[in-house]
């Protein structure tokens, strides 16, 4: 694609090379609108990123490898087409295959047509793979993906250690006292994983989310499903196909009361729907008050962050393109610092000597094995070796576990890699990640100005929050 659009002799920005393979063209979910409206959309924050830097004239230039690429939903191509028919500028739009041309009616009109096809596949591939999947169930076959908790790669095979920490959470959760003041929860169940080192399937910290997913699964009692029943997101006895080929791990009296357990309504502490936008109440306007998400020019797929004020002295900023900067700004801090900004309870607690103890110990593990691999050290000096190591970051685990437990920067605590923080930071969906914004930094709108507007850079200041001891 770089060697494409050389060729034109058109400049590329890296900044604006937008990868989104792992978000589905074709998948829609019902979300809110910045109206309050409920509608089936598709969820595509790279592609929005993409509209809003052809609107504000960062880019005149849209490259894709293929038009199918772009679109599968005619909602999406239809927002594309009315951007490049509206401006007062020239847009052009390209692919490699040629087969996005939006600056003539015939190319338009090509593009619904091929847009609309590729929908029709979609929804025929989706309709095939279900009745795939049905039909696996039915057979007891795993259905293939993630290797489950409590099961190896191949789905069947039971792994005792992980299946004995299934039963020890169904125990917990079945506990008269589980979700009442002083008694066990999800969330504490969470905290105990972590706090004994226990690996999660993906070798992500335990999250109160992950504990529910687990028990939650009717693969712990054996039972072959496909999919919840209309207007239902979670399975009842109807919808068992099949029994599974394995040994169950709990009983299914046992998973039915833990369905129960963790259904009930009155046990719920969420407030109510969580948020959708990353800086809404968070990100502030020039003027001091906070910003939430509103209709750019009444286009309800345009949302920027603006306060409710109006006139001079205020701000306004695309909300794909602030949310990504943010989060870009967000993950390196925390991949660098976090240790330094988490706010401890006692102030005697040093937890960034905590964190550099526990990567000097991970790396003198590596360093043992290295020295065994190339015969150095003998087999009874590296076991020895590992054996200390490993204690003592145990140790040092627990304890950042227990000065960090407040605070939503504790599962960064003892990480080494921006990678370690992005996957994390993957996991805690918007609550979590709007929990940390708030706590390690201050985010506010710069006014613009008329004119050309400014790359998102200066479009926004962005000040760290330094922590002090409770």
């Amino acid at each position: 694609m770089r060697v494409f659009v050389a060729r034109r002799g058109w400049s590329l920005d890296e900044a604006h090379v937008l990868v989104e393979n792992d978000t589905s063209a074709f998948k829609r979910r019902k979300i809110k609108l910045p109206n309050g409206q409920t509608e089936l959309r598709t969820v595509r924050p790279k592609f929005r990123r993409a509209l809003d830097l052809l609107a504000t004239r960062q880019v005149d230039v849209l490259v894709v490898l293929d038009l199918d690429r772009l679109a599968r939903q005619p909602r999406d191509l239809e927002d594309l087409i009315e951007l490049v028919e509206a401006s007062r500028f020239a847009v052009t739009c390209e692919s490699l295959t040629g087969s996005c041309q939006l600056t003539s009616d015939a190319g338009i009109t090509m593009a619904r047509i091929m847009c609309a096809v590729a929908n029709k596949s979609s929804k025929d591939t989706a309709r095939r793979v279900s009745r795939a999947r049905l039909r696996q169930a039915e057979a007891g076959q795993f259905g293939g993906g993630p290797r489950p908790y409590g099961f190896d790669a191949d789905g069947i095979t039971v792994r005792p250690q992980e299946a004995a920490e299934i039963v020890k959470m169904a125990d917990l959760v079945l506990l008269p006292t589980f979700g009442k003041k002083g008694g066990p929860s999800v969330a504490s169940i969470a905290v105990d994983l972590r706090a004994r080192g226990v690996p999660s399937a993906n070798g992500l910290p335990w999250r109160a989310t992950t504990v529910r997913d687990v028990l939650l699964r009717p693969r712990n009692a054996a039972l072959m499903v496909h999919k919840p029943g209309e207007g239902r997101k979670q399975y009842t006895p109807a919808d068992v196909v099949a029994r599974a080929p394995w040994e169950p791990i709990i009983s299914e009296d046992t998973y039915w009361a833990i369905v129960a357990k963790l259904s009930d309504p009155s046990r719920r502490t969420n407030p109510g729907p969580a948020p959708r936008w990353l800086g809404s109440g968070a990100y502030r306007c020039p003027c001091g008050e906070v910003t939430r998400v509103h209709s750019a020019g009444g286009n309800a797929n345009r949302p920027v962050y603006r306060c409710q004020a109006t006139g001079k002295g205020h701000a306004t900023c695309p909300q794909a393109a602030l949310d990504d900067y943010v989060e870009t700004v967000a993950i390196a801090m925390l991949a660098r610092d976090a240790a330094h900004l988490i706010r401890p309870a006692n102030a005697d607690v040093d937890i960034p000597a905590m964190r550099a103890e526990l990567i000097a110990l991970r790396h003198r593990k590596a360093q043992l094995a290295e020295d065994y691999a190339e015969t150095i050290i003998e087999r009874p000096e590296y076991l020895k070796g590992i054996k200390k190591a490993q204690v003592k970051i145990d140790d040092i685990e627990r304890r950042l576990a227990e000065v960090a437990e407040a605070s939503p920067l504790a599962p960064f605590a003892g990480i080494e890699t921006e990678q370690e923080a992005r996957e994390i930071w993957k996991g805690l969906g918007v609550t979590g990640q709007r929990e940390i914004i708030k706590a390690i930094m201050t985010v506010t709108l710069q006014p613009t100005g008329r004119g050309k507007r400014p790359h998102i850079t200066e479009r926004v200041t962005i000040e760290p929050i330094t922590p002090t001891a409770a």
